[in-house]
C-alpha cells in the first residue's frame, strides 16, 4: 500500500481522538442506513469527504490550492492509515 504524502500530512497534523471519533462516527451512520450515501467532514487543515457509492474518501488540504492538495483513496485503505479499525 502506498501512502501519499498527503495522507501522511493529514495523519501527522490532524489526525486526534476526536478527529478519529468524527470519522467512525460517519463510517457508524453508513453501516447503519444505506441511505447515507455521502458525509463530509471538515477540520482544521483538512475536509475529508466519504463518498459511500464510490467506496472512496477525498482528503483535501484547506490551505493549498495547488497540485496535490487533493486525493482519492479507497474508504478501506483509508480506515487503516487512520485506524478507524481500531476499537
Amino acid at each position: 500500500m502506498e501512502v501519499n504524502s498527503l495522507i501522511e500530512r493529514f495523519v501527522a497534523q490532524e489526525l486526534s481522538d476526536h478527529v478519529r471519533a468524527v470519522l467512525r462516527e460517519a463510517l457508524q451512520q453508513r453501516a447503519e442506513s444505506d441511505k447515507v450515501l455521502a458525509r463530509q467532514c471538515e477540520f482544521n487543515c483538512f475536509d475529508v469527504e466519504f463518498d459511500f457509492l464510490k467506496g472512496i474518501v477525498v482528503v483535501q488540504d484547506v490551505l493549498d490550492s495547488g497540485e496535490g492538495s487533493c486525493m482519492e483513496i479507497p474508504i478501506s485503505e483509508f480506515s487503516v492509515l487512520c485506524g478507524l479499525n481500531d476499537g
